[in-house]
């Protein structure tokens, strides 16, 4: 399929700077709506609706023949947006759209194929070319001219406005300002995030296939958020519809688009039958839906309502292998058999936490299903934890965005399992947990923290030299430790990714000096009496990063935000 380029389909705007004739307002519209799509500010992961395509059920993910690929060659991802639609009060997990199937996914490590698939050198050339062709757009000639025949737009309608009677043709003046609000709009987004507003990122993870059959029982079991915006109806609709987004819309009527557009495309380049589309298709992974609100960042500390590439690069990770983060409700290593607790540090706008939360539904739904033995199993608990009122506000919006308040039960208001959003703060939590634990402490534990976690997240937090060793401290207190008659148990795991942009030098140096590596440490026989930290204090435990250290992640070009694109740094830190 052929790239989008302002420099094809964009028509010329006329020449007097009072009209748009012979272009109609809608027409506008939707070239408008076509360029937000393309330059929303990008981060890693995300899969916009005209990216994905139905499962019409016979796949090789139900149990059919046929070799099929675990991972797939690292892809641009684009993202779509929407209106800021806001959800009702907190609930229990909502049900996930059905199964898709993804035109392209990014990886994080070198991504195998599974034995008995062979790669041909045609599907290798077409995929190198879809990965070359993909970032054409971002070009900055490509940019340029897309930004300045928004601002003719917007000149244009401006114009237009000034110069008419407002109670003239009222219908024509509605159609005129709808024109220069998303002209304003886009302009806005081009010059980045904050600039434009808020926004509701509409973003899709590839999953792990063995949740393919829970994704589709799951779509039956769909409720209605009232409270969505239009635009994320149309969203969530269309996963389980043939793509309609208007970038998918946008092929599908390039043949037939108006001539003035025509003229500035090379047919033979740009014509491609139903029939050749339908036969270069292969078959994608189910994907989970995620919805997140950007609101504008009101200062410097606030970046924690906006969504970074961090958390999206790991949560691709997360969702294709949830076992290797322990996200697996059939699996009962905690004492007491307890279902598994997850707890984000600096949570933002949430993302870990949401996909985390749908994950454990997929597996509860998928063990509900299953051998007798699996079907009790406990759903678990996330916790998503933020300081600033500010981000914890949005933070509430993004939850109610993807699990409906219609869906209110008795486990939203448990400590025990549902996703819950709490105020944490690094500067004071070690000291009171420390208190608690303290001969004769009296300290009463915050709610959610009177039992460690198996799985700890923290995406970009680390903004400040100082944050990295508030983080060891607090990490100290809530990762859960080695159960001790459990052989080749490892006690919980605390992931960190973060961003290597060229004015952070000091703040990834301080992650490594308050995580080295396990190894570095002497053995425990060597260790003094008490000579560990937070919980493992008694044992000798301390934490540090698992392996040879931390590992080198990287996206591809175009992706990420414009400080993000020299990859990451990713520590796994655990006991020892």
């Amino acid at each position: 399929m052929p790239e989008i380029l302002p420099t094809r389909f964009l028509p010329y705007l006329p020449r007097t700077a009072s009209t748009f004739s012979p272009l109609a307002p809608t027409e506008l519209l939707s070239h408008i709506s076509v360029l937000r799509q393309l330059y929303l500010p990008p981060i890693h992961g995300g899969l916009s609706v005209s990216d994905a395509f139905y499962d019409d059920g016979d796949s090789d993910d139900e149990g059919g023949a046929g070799p099929s690929r675990l991972t797939r060659r690292p892809k641009r991802a684009a993202l779509e947006q929407g209106g800021a639609g806001v959800g009702g009060a907190g609930a229990q997990p909502g049900p996930i759209p059905g199964s898709l199937q993804l035109r392209g996914t990014t990886g994080i490590f070198e991504e195998q194929e599974e034995e008995g698939y062979t790669q041909s050198e045609e599907e290798k050339d077409e995929e190198d070319q879809e990965e070359d062709d993909s970032r054409a757009h971002l070009d900055p000639f490509e940019r340029d001219w897309a930004q300045k025949w928004l601002e003719g737009v917007f000149r244009r309608a401006q114009t237009w406005v000034e110069e008419n009677d407002p109670g003239y043709e009222e219908d024509g003046m509605r159609e005129v300002e709808a024109v220069l609000k998303a002209a304003t709009a886009a302009l806005a987004m081009m010059a980045g995030t904050s600039a434009a507003g808020s926004l509701t990122r509409h973003l899709l993870f590839p999953v792990h296939t063995d949740l393919a059959a829970a994704l589709r029982a799951s779509r039956s079991q769909m409720t209605a958020n009232p409270n969505l915006s239009p635009t994320t109806h149309t969203f969530l609709a269309s996963l389980a519809s043939p793509p309609t987004s208007p970038l998918q819309l946008r092929r599908l009527s390039l043949s037939s688009s108006p001539p003035v557009v025509t003229r500035r495309r090379a047919s033979s380049n740009l014509s491609r039958s139903s029939g050749q589309a339908a036969s270069s298709q292969r078959k994608r992974r189910p994907a989970i839906p995620v919805l997140l609100h950007d609101a504008p960042m009101g200062d410097h500390l606030s970046v924690g309502v906006q969504t970074w590439g961090s958390a999206i690069l790991l949560g691709r990770e997360m969702a294709l292998r949830p076992q290797r983060f322990g996200l697996d409700v059939s699996a009962q290593p905690r004492r007491g058999g307890g279902g598994v607790r997850i707890l984000e540090l600096g949570a933002g706008t949430g993302l870990l936490s949401i996909l985390c939360r749908k994950i454990l539904d997929l597996q509860a739904l998928t063990a509900a299903h299953g051998e007798p033995s699996t079907r009790q199993v406990s759903p678990g608990l996330v916790v998503a934890t933020d300081f600033l009122p500010s981000v914890i506000d949005n933070l509430k919006i993004c939850v109610d965005l993807n699990f409906p308040p219609s869906d209110t039960t008795s486990s939203t208001q448990s400590s025990y399992s549902g996703i819950h959003i709490a105020k944490l703060d690094w500067t004071t939590f070690p000291a009171h947990m420390a208190k608690r634990f303290s001969a004769g402490g009296t300290e009463k534990p915050a709610r959610f923290m009177d039992e460690p976690f198996e799985l700890v997240l923290a995406s970009d937090c680390v903004y400040d030299p100082t944050h990295a060793e508030m983080l060891r401290h607090v990490a100290g207190w809530v990762l859960r430790l080695p159960i001790e008659d459990a052989e080749g148990d490892e006690g919980g795991t605390f992931h960190i990714l973060s961003p290597l942009r060229p004015t952070f030098a000091p703040e990834l140096e301080s992650i490594d000096t308050h995580f080295p590596t396990l190894a570095s440490y002497p053995p425990l026989s060597a260790r003094v009496a008490a000579g560990g930290e937070g919980l493992g204090i008694a044992r000798k435990l301390k934490l540090g990063v698992r392996g040879a250290g931390k590992v080198s992640v990287r996206g591809k070009k175009g992706e990420g935000r414009v400080d993000e694109t020299l990859g990451y740094w990713w520590w796994e830190v655990g006991w020892g």
